[in-house]
């Protein structure tokens, strides 16, 4: 795959945007999907009885047109809340709303980096953030985890250029779900910080799944250990409500070009056509920011796939986030293995599109009957192979 083309970088998606919509078409509803996170159920019924009652309540003025960064108290509540999760002083200007994580993404790599800036992205990798970086001109240099999907500290230093201006990393991982701890993170900051003559480099942190964590296993902010970060939040996704797409971008309150960069920010919104969050969902992200979600039923569903799929001999990758889990496939061809799940109705993703190969993700969106028959078509073809 080449990563300089829009062709390159974009066939494989199409690719598997086909056979996903194909196997659709083919089995209707027999049909089980667990590609894209879009769960059949109803995790925590607590942000739509939210979301329900604020439209309920809502006057005229409440749907009013949004300032380009988002309404100053939505701005101060999400601000108070990171400042609790990071342990850092951000201010509701540090706080920039945008539609989902993916345009916070895409305005954040816009404003902050220009041609002929490299960046580093560790592989594996959300599959669009090559084809952002390649439409902006910027240079993409992928650097593969560890064998366990950790930073390789080695590898990144080795990857390292003069023209190097940034990094991507996502907390935790998607599409693994691993959750890099301090240690990591402190490794990964003074690398940085070695680095910071003329410029420091800037950190992107897509925690887009940091409220997705099924376990006590704690979830480190990439923020509280450099200061040159911009850290991705996605609402939606932290109470399953993706298409909704409510996000935010958090500047960090130690960036040294701290109120340059929420200019930069707030101008690629209008530049971009990238506006706020609908005005309702902008509430529900004020109301519902210090919640929690309840992961029970994640907890108890991937407790469960993780069994089943090793007990039947299957190589799954040790995590404690995401409604994801990543598995080995048979061979090193995975787009093949999927292909032929797919035959049988059972669509996983394979993870050439997260730009390494061998692996597919699964995104539990069933319960366990129908997760059952997924995992026992799963099994039968890894053992054919």
């Amino acid at each position: 795959m080449s990563l300089t083309t829009h062709e390159g970088l974009l066939r494989p998606l199409e690719e598997y945007t086909r056979l996903h919509l194909d196997t659709l078409r083919r089995f209707g509803s027999r049909a089980l999907d667990l590609s894209f996170p879009n769960p059949q159920f109803l995790s925590d019924p607590r942000p739509y009885e939210v979301l329900a009652s604020l439209a309920a309540q809502a006057r005229p003025l409440d749907m009013r047109y949004s300032p380009f960064g988002g309404f100053t108290p939505v701005r101060r509540r999400v601000a108070a809340s990171l400042a609790r999760q990071h342990a850092l002083p951000y201010a509701w200007n540090d706080i920039v709303m945008t539609p989902g994580a993916t345009a916070a993404l895409r305005v954040a790599l816009r404003s902050l980096f220009s041609p002929p800036d490299r960046i580093i992205l560790i592989t594996p990798c959300w599959m669009d953030y090559p084809l952002y970086l390649q439409d902006l001109g910027l240079v993409v240099d992928l650097v593969p985890a560890t064998r366990n999907k950790r930073l390789d500290v080695e590898a990144i230093a080795s990857a390292w250029t003069p023209a190097t201006r940034g990094i991507v990393i996502a907390q935790p991982g998607s599409p693994t779900g691993v959750i890099h701890d301090d240690n990591e993170l402190k490794q990964l900051a003074a690398l940085m910080l070695r680095h910071s003559t003329p410029t420091p480099p800037l950190l992107i942190a897509d925690e887009a799944h940091a409220l997705q964590v099924w376990d006590e296993t704690p979830c480190p902010a990439p923020a509280t250990h450099y200061p040159h970060t911009i850290t991705v939040r996605s609402f939606g996704k932290a109470w399953d409500m993706q298409g909704q797409r409510t996000g935010c971008l958090a500047v960090s309150p130690h960036l040294g070009i701290r109120d340059q960069a929420v200019a930069a920010l707030i101008r690629d919104m209008r530049v971009t056509g990238h506006c706020a969050p609908t005005a309702l969902t902008q509430q529900l992200a004020a109301a519902l920011c210090d919640t929690a979600p309840d992961l029970t039923g994640l907890a108890d569903l991937q407790c469960h796939a993780r069994q089943q799929l090793t007990r039947r001999g299957l190589t799954v990758l040790d995590a404690h986030a995401t409604r994801f889990l990543y598995a080995r496939c048979p061979a090193q061809d995975d787009r093949a293995f999927i292909s032929r799940l797919a035959e049988r109705g059972v669509l996983v993703m394979p993870s050439s599109l997260f730009h390494e190969s061998g692996w597919f993700r699964i995104a539990l969106n069933f319960g366990r009957p129908h997760l059952d028959r997924a995992i026992d078509v799963i099994s039968e073809e890894h053992a054919r192979a």
